[in-house]
């Protein structure tokens, strides 16, 4: 069946991502609790605490091995995870942990208040999405093995959703420095990462840390992740039995799903789907420092069509960042670029550019065929022409942060607009790869921080409004998500989280 998770639980997008603990799931083979087999779109970039990629695609590779230090539950709202307790003090400019005792790394080490200073530390440290949702922390105390105090340097409201995702990511203290956990991560989550049964870039395989102070929530004792492209490959596997779930928010294999008669849960997961108009210095295609260019983008979009038939209606469209039901939101600005191909084209010749110009982006086809048959021919009529460069799946986080192109398709998960300003606004933000720098978004932006109560949501308005009037991104629809599993299975997903946590499938009641 399918099943839409409706508009009640869209406003606890503001509240946070996917839990790590909770119930876990049954396998397709008449709910055996010995293995459970994950197909993923992408493979892990990295297993290392800074290194890994923003949440969406690669969680569950890491949820498999390590805890994060909050989590949020099915409710959309923060719940404990290896912090217990937290709160908010100084007038935001303090956020303390309790921690939870007896838990252990799989290398021995005891997790406490030193090695959450450690990790942090660690993370903030590095260039990456966790370090940058770091940036207000200005430094980490411990006050007794299980209290730690982070002392902030400005108010941060997104800072729990944070903790929450990659930057609450915990190692063990011990491997911190060790190039060796990029590829051989060393947790205290609910399994071990078996490299002997492992193939990088392909076939992931987990055993059970019997140690796991949360054993009973996760009761497979094997765990496997495969990295599959091909959709059809993944819906035979489905079929057969040798895949147990997959995410998607592709409506083709959401088709192929329904019509092989498996198990669809159609959820909105919190993602921005859409063209990300990187280039606004103009560094790689000079035509996009004009904003008339990267607006004539957002009106030659025919957002309705594309909803319809490349998304097969999984989303609601929108020309704003910030989604229904979240602070910032404005009604108003989803309709900010209604289709008007004069208009684009006027803008174009009016930027000095109505015979257009040419660039080079990543070909996401593999995965994402429609969308980027849609964006060619959208980008085609206002003369833009476009030829592309074959990217791998492990290639596609890492050449969009170090600024590979001028722009792409692409689907940015997060949970609150504080999230997305850190994700893509700042002069450091990750997806800001060329590092754009903006006067007048920076003062909104610290306005936005430091505003409580009502004042949050006029002021990160006032943000919403004045990056689409510059046109930073061209997006096309708030996703909607779906998850794909076998008969044997049940799955509840995580409003805000494009991919369910490996908490959330459990044996078929």
């Amino acid at each position: 069946m399918r099943r839409l998770i409706g508009a009640a639980v869209v406003a606890a997008l503001v509240a946070g991502t996917a839990a790590c603990g909770g119930s876990s799931g049954g396998a397709a083979s008449g709910g055996s609790t010995d293995s459970f087999t994950l197909a993923a779109i992408t493979p892990p970039s990295s297993f290392a605490i800074g290194a890994m990629a923003s949440s969406g695609p690669e969680d569950p590779y890491y949820q498999a091995v390590y805890d994060r230090l909050l989590s949020v539950g099915t409710d959309g709202q923060p719940q404990a995870d290896l912090a217990t307790e937290w709160a908010v003090g100084d007038n935001g400019m303090s956020l303390d942990l309790t921690l939870r005792e007896g838990v252990t790394f799989t290398d021995g080490a005891a997790f406490d208040a030193a090695a959450v200073k450690a990790n942090l530390e660690k993370a903030k440290a590095a260039k990456g999405e966790a370090g940058s949702a770091l940036g207000a922390v200005q430094s980490v105390k411990v006050v007794d093995p299980t209290h730690v105090s982070l002392k902030l340097n400005r108010p941060d409201p997104g800072l729990t959703a944070a903790l929450a995702r990659s930057s609450g990511y915990m190692a063990s203290p011990q491997a911190l420095d060790s190039a060796d956990l990029a590829t051989q991560p060393v947790g205290s989550g609910p399994y071990v990462l078996d490299s002997k049964q492992s193939t990088a870039g392909s076939v992931y395989v987990y055993t059970r840390n019997e140690d796991y102070w949360d054993k009973e929530a996760f009761p497979y004792d094997t765990l496997t992740i495969r990295f599959l492209e091909d959709m059809s490959a993944t819906v035979n596997g489905l079929r057969s039995g040798q895949i147990d779930a997959t995410a998607t928010q592709t409506s083709d294999l959401v088709a192929a799903a329904e019509q092989a008669d498996l198990n669809v849960e159609t959820f909105f997961g919190g993602g921005l789907d859409g063209m990300y108009l990187w280039d606004r210095d103009g560094k790689l295609a000079p035509a996009l420092k004009d904003v008339r260019v990267r607006q004539a983008i957002n009106y030659a979009t025919n957002r309705d069509a594309i909803l319809e038939s490349v998304k097969g209606g999984l989303g609601t469209v929108t020309s704003q960042v910030f989604p229904e039901g979240s602070l910032g939101y404005d009604e108003a600005l989803d309709d900010a670029y209604p289709y008007d191909l004069d208009k684009a084209k006027q803008l174009m010749a009016e930027a000095g550019y109505a015979d257009g110009f040419s660039i080079t982006l990543p070909d996401f086809s593999p995965v994402y065929p429609d969308e980027q048959a849609a964006m060619t021919e959208l980008l085609k009529s206002i003369n833009i022409t476009v030829e592309y460069k074959p990217t791998t799946g492990d290639q596609v986080v890492g050449s969009i942060m170090g600024g590979q192109w001028p722009l792409n398709y692409f689907t940015l998960t997060t949970s609150s607009p504080y999230e997305l300003i850190g994700l893509t606004m700042t002069d450091q933000s990750p997806f800001n790869p060329f590092k754009n720098s903006d006067p007048e978004l920076a003062k909104l932006i610290d306005a936005a921080y430091a505003a409580t109560g009502d004042a949050q949501d006029d002021a990160l308005q006032e943000v919403n409004k004045y990056v689409v009037d510059q046109a930073w991104f061209a997006p096309w629809d708030a996703v909607e998500s779906a998850a794909i599993t076998a008969d044997g299975i049940d799955v509840t997903p995580v409003p805000g989280v494009s991919v369910p946590p490996l908490s959330a499938y459990q044996p078929a009641s």
